[in-house]
């Protein structure tokens, strides 16, 4: 547990480092163009498109006197509003990540061994997953995005429309919602099976509700994941038991028969079934009746 919350700690600095810089270029609106983020840095970083096929989506290497940053633009090839594919900006934003966090920076710079990354939200290296989260960060920075967020009901179909917006996947518009929300709600990505990754919002740890948990336990969502591999493209919305998600230390019997909503999107091009998991502030946080004058008075007399 310590070493996830510390893990926790390193990507949400990433991302508050990626917001700060757009507050820094004074963006005020999206989408976030991360080649204005290049040009700011002048000739300390210069970018190289090219499709590289399968070789990798996003890699930065330091040859004297800069950083080379190379993007796969194969993804181009697919519909997309904008410049550049949601993907291929990810992966930019990605590997501006390993430029900007320190450590990268300096393990690079003096010596360290480039490596090929790939987009989105694939690698459990802890090092890809805080570029991950700075790219998040970046694209969709909290200060734009989070008021969003926060606006009425937190479904696959209102982050859509976010997605469009700010011309992003909407699998980081997922992530990066969840990362942001004022709610109770996590998103899970299923592979092979089991359960291959998960990012909680910070109300949902309030509540004493933790990632952890690989196998598949809710029906719904092994059944879900049976048409996935049937190559089902269909979007699903379920209920199912909190218990099944969530690790609850000290809260088993309190949240026992507390429902979570299931809203799957299945990403078949990452062999990817997502979940986003959210649940009712009330069950999570039960409000605790207020004691009148007269009950008050009579614990205070006679101690019950």
């Amino acid at each position: 547990m310590t070493s996830w919350i510390l893990e926790e700690a390193r990507r949400d600095a990433a991302a508050d480092l990626a917001e700060q810089i757009v507050k820094d270029l004074e963006i005020s609106k999206p989408p976030i163009n991360p080649f204005r983020v290049i040009r700011s840095e002048k000739r300390r970083i210069k970018a190289i498109g090219d499709d590289f096929g399968d070789s990798f989506d996003g890699r930065l290497e330091y040859q004297r006197p800069q950083f080379l940053l190379f993007y796969n633009t194969k993804y181009n090839a697919w519909s997309h509003v904008g410049e550049n594919h949601p993907s291929v900006k990810f992966t930019i934003a990605h590997e501006l990540g390993h430029f900007f966090i320190a450590a990268h920076h300096h393990y690079l710079k003096h010596g360290g061994k480039p490596h090929g990354s790939r987009s989105e939200f694939v690698s459990d290296n802890n090092s890809e997953r805080e570029a991950d989260a700075f790219a998040g960060g970046l694209l969709l920075p909290g200060f734009m995005f989070k008021p969003h967020v926060n606006t009425g009901e937190l479904s696959l179909d209102g982050l859509e429309e976010l997605a469009r917006e700010f011309e992003t996947s909407l699998l980081s518009t997922v992530v990066r919602a969840v990362r942001v929300s004022d709610r109770p709600c996590a998103v899970a990505g299923i592979r092979k099976g089991e359960i291959a990754w998960m990012f909680p919002s910070n109300r949902l740890i309030e509540g004493k509700c933790y990632p952890g948990k690989r196998a598949l336990e809710s029906p719904e969502a092994k059944a879900q994941w049976q048409l996935f591999l049937g190559g089902n493209k269909e979007r699903l919305v379920a209920e199912g038991m909190a218990r099944n998600w969530f690790q609850l230390f000290g809260r088993e019997e309190e949240l026992f028969d507390a429902y979570v909503t299931e809203d799957y999107l299945p990403i078949q091009i990452m062999s990817t079934l997502v979940v986003l998991l959210t649940l009712d502030e009330d069950d999570v946080f039960p409000e605790v009746e207020e004691e009148d004058d007269d009950d008050k008075l009579h614990r205070e007399r006679f101690g019950f």
